[in-house]
């Protein structure tokens, strides 16, 4: 019986990593929150964004380590003017997304958190019972769901309080190979140009123009914080294509970008523009990050990302 070939190994690491990460998602985020709603606690919007937040931290820092990752760049967050709302684009990539966005919105800005995601959540008890209207909308994301998503995304926008963030992924959808070729092929046939532009983009997904922008062009107190992350989804390898190969570093990499109120384009092709040049930069900072030669020695800590 020969041996397994480099691509079984790959593919038995890969799958070996998942089962760690869905382990650690059942003991710091799914039985805690479960014993919370067991006894009543978190039962106000506010007590149950802290303990999102809480949760999301701990399965985000110590859960991942347990699996064998290792969060790098946890520099401190964006100074942001008090009383400022944000609206923060996320990547959408890899597990734990909304477990992402709540560490990000909840824990690091410890702000409360008004998002908008797919009702499979809802199918996890804990989210469930996390996210819940009318801050967090879960919609069944049939051919209504996109602008049933759209309409909520705008109304918060507009009314956004000082300690809001308005959080989504501009993207729409996870980052495959698959995904990118029929994204590019719609914008082959829909705006050539900016096909021809997201061609040399190699780990994201172009922004959907007509969403953020439109969200941005109703937000106009708000700051606007852009978070690249990369390293989570190589597990998931095991599972699609991700459109580009597996690191093998198990380093899981954030970064934020921060722009003022003022700074941020509002007219809606300027803020689409703006957004498509924030995302380039992003797919360019991932792919230092995940080249061979970045990959720090184990135990190895990072000096803090610029803002």
């Amino acid at each position: 019986m020969s041996a397994p070939g480099p691509a079984a190994l790959r593919r038995g690491t890969a799958v070996g990593h998942c089962l760690r990460l869905a382990w650690v998602y059942l003991v710091f985020f799914e039985l805690p929150a479960l014993r919370a709603l067991l006894s009543r606690r978190a039962r106000d919007t506010r007590a149950r964004e802290q303990l999102l937040g809480h949760l999301s931290h701990r399965l985000l820092t110590t859960g991942i380590e347990k699996a064998g990752f290792f969060l790098e760049g946890r520099h401190a967050p964006p100074s942001i003017e008090p009383g400022r709302p944000v609206v923060l684009l996320v990547r959408h990539s890899g597990p734990f997304n909304p477990q992402l966005l709540a560490l990000l919105a909840c824990h690091e800005l410890g702000r409360g958190l008004i998002s908008v995601g797919r009702l499979l959540p809802a199918w996890d008890p804990a989210l469930a019972f996390l996210l819940r209207p009318p801050r967090v909308a879960l919609i069944r994301w049939n051919r209504h769901g996109p602008a049933r998503a759209m309409r909520f995304l705008i109304h918060h926008a507009q009314r956004l309080g000082p300690d809001d963030v308005l959080a989504f992924f501009p993207e729409g959808t996870h980052m495959t190979a698959a995904r990118r070729r029929r994204v590019l092929a719609a914008l082959h046939t829909s705006d050539p140009a900016r096909a021809a532009w997201a061609r040399d983009l190699r780990h994201v997904l172009p922004p959907v123009p007509s969403g953020a922008a439109r969200v941005l062009a109703q937000a106009v107190e708000a700051d606007v914080v852009v978070v690249g992350h990369t390293g989570l989804e190589d597990p998931l390898s095991c599972l699609t294509d991700l459109g580009y190969p597996a690191t093998g570093h198990r380093r899981v990499h954030l970064r934020w970008w921060h722009t003022p109120a003022a700074d941020v384009p509002r007219e809606p092709a300027a803020a689409a523009a703006w957004l498509d040049q924030q995302w380039a930069a992003m797919d360019a900072w991932i792919s230092r990050v995940r080249a061979p030669a970045a990959a720090p020695a184990p135990g190895h800590v990072p000096a803090p990302a610029p803002q």
